[in-house]
């Protein structure tokens, strides 16, 4: 969560709007997943937890993750926050948030995770 926390506030202290720029500039979403998951291909046939605040981005995140290789990906949203339901064994992956490429180059591995780096171009 203290890895998590650091890449938001990397990311809000660099966003483009924060220095009066544009808003559109791309953001990486970072997904946790089981450690046998390698990479965004093998998501394919997977559920994949999404908070419900990111349903309005829900067919976004879907093109994100079919340009990654993930073309056949379940998203599963609910109240229950997406780490919570990647921890408890309900999903297989979670995007826990969208960030800068800087935040996601600097997100930690976490043990026990593999953690996936999706470029996310729209905003």
């Amino acid at each position: 969560m203290a890895a998590l926390a650091v890449a938001v506030q990397m990311t809000n202290s660099g966003t483009p709007e924060a220095k009066g720029g544009d808003a559109s500039s791309p953001l990486v979403a970072l997904l946790l997943s089981r450690p046998d998951v390698k990479s965004a291909s093998a998501l394919n046939g997977l559920n994949v937890a999404i908070d419900k605040s990111q349903s309005a981005i829900e067919e976004d995140i879907l093109v994100a993750l079919a340009a990654a290789g993930a073309t056949e990906v379940q998203l599963s949203v609910s109240d229950i926050s997406p780490l919570d339901r990647l921890i408890n064994g309900d999903v297989q992956a979670a995007v826990v948030r969208l960030v800068s490429p800087d935040a996601a180059e600097a997100f930690p591995d976490i043990k026990g995770f593999k953690v996936l780096r999706i470029a996310f171009a729209t905003r």
